[in-house]
């Protein structure tokens, strides 16, 4: 990869993460239940950083791929808890 790419993607990888935080923010505020960020170009390389990220505050962060997309969507929730 050549290094302007290289910078491109991190770039949008941390704008995708931003976009998780935010995300993340809305759902432990109370503001949301549940946020779905849509057409992630990179959203599955960010998937188990942004379960990391959300884990932190007992959140979950699950994929969602419709066949053939070449993007995903990241749902960020609260995760179950026991009784």
């Amino acid at each position: 990869m050549d290094p302007v790419t290289e910078i491109a993607v991190e770039a949008e990888i941390d704008r995708e993460l931003r976009l998780v935080d935010m995300a993340i923010a809305l759902v432990r505020a109370g503001a949301a239940v549940r946020v779905t960020l849509a057409n992630l170009r990179l959203g599955a390389a960010v998937l188990e950083a942004a379960r990391a990220r959300a884990g932190l505050y007992r959140l979950r962060v699950t994929a969602d791929w419709t066949p053939g997309d070449s993007c995903c969507a990241l749902v960020v929730d609260r995760a179950a808890t026991d009784g």
